[in-house]
């Protein structure tokens, strides 16, 4: 077939290139880590394990907690700018009606503010055995708005707007991803638990980009066709295990894993042909009133979604300095089993922790639709195969976190960082999720009120920067045969991002 009647959008697969990230930190999906307390330590918190969030990050802590629950949130506050060159660090134009020089030097930015919560509980069944429940999500902002066309002056002094350059890679997203988790833990020894979790998790996520139908040499805007895919899944299964084993007086040590299946969820698409005029401003009127729909592809159950989500591991070791023996426990410690309240029964802690995530897993996100979808204003038919390469690669990182109990049983101040290393070669740089190095520096402090913690923490979180000097490997989609692909790269240039959160919980 012809370029305009074969294959014509791939426009929903780019879509999903953004399922990754904010719907679920080490495993490419998120930063470390969701939790009040773990926020102020740096995520340094797997040997320490001491409040009922442990039923998701470290199952076996559970065994030497009372009986609490535990309700918290973070206020997530994300930026990001993206820069877009060509070869040589050279402007780029949307299009034939607009000259390189009259594209703004600036980068295209966005602000995304989303909360976090957290809700979790133990119960501790004897000495031994503890059972909890967790229900949380990655730690991530769930939302990002890019925009679609931006201002600019031509060399003539007129105002006026071009399609925005990051519209190839992302416009908007809203993704949730849950993880509610079932956990039991038993100690084996007095000094030794074990613990395994169930994770029932679900997904739904919406997403909008743009793509080409047919492929130009270079940018070309009158082919743009605007996508907006949704996505749900029901029933992401996974599990958690853990070890927690208080080695000596002075040393803890504790261990986590976990292993989710992909996301896998049927697709619904919607697709807007003929969305901007010659001159590259919006086209508000493509339709004759008699049929104002002209112009949209609508299909209810159009494809397949299959998103890996990258197995998980965390290796802990914490140094407590412990108070005297004759130091008051409040009642709830006071119990023949052996209960970890650190902040009456320990000056201070040091922990350091290991992490690994198998980011490599998501060599690609897998997309199929099914055939014969037509394309309204076209000729064309939407794609079977959409998948969309991403090559992230394994990340490892360390984390150390401390508290100082100022006042037993009453109040401590705790503070963390955090590095983890770099996930994605700069050519492939994306807008769902920025994959380079990441660094944290965070405090926090909890002061405890009769028989409540009340908690509160803040962290930076720190990108490095994604510059390929315009020398992207990542194309558009578009409905040209045989590769189906841009013939130019649409992420070249760079990419920054930072992070800036608060917390506020009690247990």
């Amino acid at each position: 077939m012809s370029a305009g009647r074969s294959l014509l959008f791939l426009a929903a697969a780019g879509s999903i290139a953004s399922f990754a990230p904010r719907a679920l930190a080490s495993n490419g999906l998120e930063s470390p880590d969701a939790g009040v307390r773990q926020l102020g330590r740096g995520g340094a918190w797997v040997a320490t394990a001491d409040d009922p969030l442990a039923a998701y990050m470290n199952p076996a802590g559970m065994s030497f907690q009372a009986t609490g629950i535990h309700l918290g949130t973070q206020l997530m506050i994300q930026q990001g700018c993206f820069s877009r060159k060509g070869p040589g660090n050279t402007p780029v134009s949307p299009g034939p009606a607009i000259l390189p020089q009259d594209v703004p030097p600036d980068p295209v930015c966005t602000t995304s503010v989303f909360p976090n919560p957290q809700l979790a509980g133990v119960f501790r069944i004897n000495d031994r055995l503890a059972v909890g429940l967790a229900v949380l999500g990655p730690h991530a902002a769930g939302t990002a708005s890019w925009p679609e066309e931006i201002d600019y002056t031509t060399q003539t002094g007129l105002a006026r707007t071009m399609p925005a350059p990051n519209r190839y890679m992302l416009t908007d997203q809203s993704a949730v991803l849950v993880y509610p988790t079932l956990s039991v833990s038993y100690a084996v020894l007095p000094e030794l638990s074990l613990g395994v979790g169930f994770v029932w998790g679900f997904a739904s996520a919406d997403f909008t980009t743009f793509t080409e139908s047919i492929s130009d040499p270079v940018e070309n805007f009158n082919n743009d066709v605007k996508a907006k895919l949704s996505a749900t899944d029901l029933f992401v299964p996974g599990f958690v295990v853990g070890m927690n084993w208080g080695m000596s007086k002075y040393f803890d040590m504790g261990a986590w894993y976990r292993w989710s299946d992909a996301i896998r969820a049927r697709t619904q698409l919607e697709l807007t042909s003929s969305y901007w005029l010659q001159g590259g401003t919006r086209n508000e009127s493509p339709c004759p009133e008699s049929d104002n729909r002209c112009n949209i592809t609508n299909d209810e159950d159009a494809g397949e979604l299959v998103f890996p989500i990258p197995m998980e591991a965390k290796l802990g070791v914490r140094f407590h300095y412990p108070r005297s023996e004759n130091t008051v426990q409040p009642d709830w410690v006071k119990r023949e089993g052996y209960v970890r309240d650190p902040m009456t029964q320990d000056l201070f802690d040091i922990e350091v922790n290991l992490t690994w995530a198998n980011n490599s897993a998501v060599d690609k996100i897998g997309l199929q639709f099914d055939p014969g979808i037509a394309v309204k204003l076209t000729p064309g038919f939407v794609p079977e195969n959409g998948d969309i390469p991403h090559n992230w690669r394994d990340v490892l990182g360390v984390r150390l976190g401390s508290d100082i109990n100022i006042l037993p049983n009453l109040f401590s101040l705790r503070f963390g960082g955090f590095f983890e290393s770099k996930g994605v070669r700069d050519e492939m740089l994306t807008l769902d999720f920025h994959q380079g190095f990441k660094g944290g520096a965070s405090l926090g402090a909890t002061f405890r009120v009769w028989w409540i913690d009340i908690s509160a923490a803040y962290q930076h979180v720190f990108y490095g920067t994604l510059d390929n000097g315009g020398d992207g490997e990542l194309r558009a989609l578009s409905g040209e045969a045989p590769t189906y692909r841009s013939e130019q790269f649409i992420n070249g240039g760079s990419f920054e991002q930072s992070l800036d959160e608060v917390g506020l919980g009690a247990t």
